[in-house]
């Protein structure tokens, strides 16, 4: 997936940063070009166990 924006730009504007880098550590997806401009996803079923368990947390952390 091209995208018009670096990864930092990307991931300061929505507050990503330290989780592209955590999913990066952990092998889910890696950053395919010098300018990080092109995101490949390696494991896509740890991607989604990660938006599951994220989510998870951020239900939590709402309803105390």
């Amino acid at each position: 997936m091209a995208l018009p924006m670096t990864r930092r730009d990307i991931a300061d504007y929505l507050g990503l940063t330290i989780c592209l880098s955590r999913l990066r550590r952990a092998g889910v997806l890696e950053f395919a070009e010098v300018n990080h401009r092109e995101i490949n996803i390696l494991d896509r079923q740890q991607l989604h166990a990660f938006g599951l368990q994220n989510h998870s947390a951020a239900r939590s952390a709402s309803h105390k």
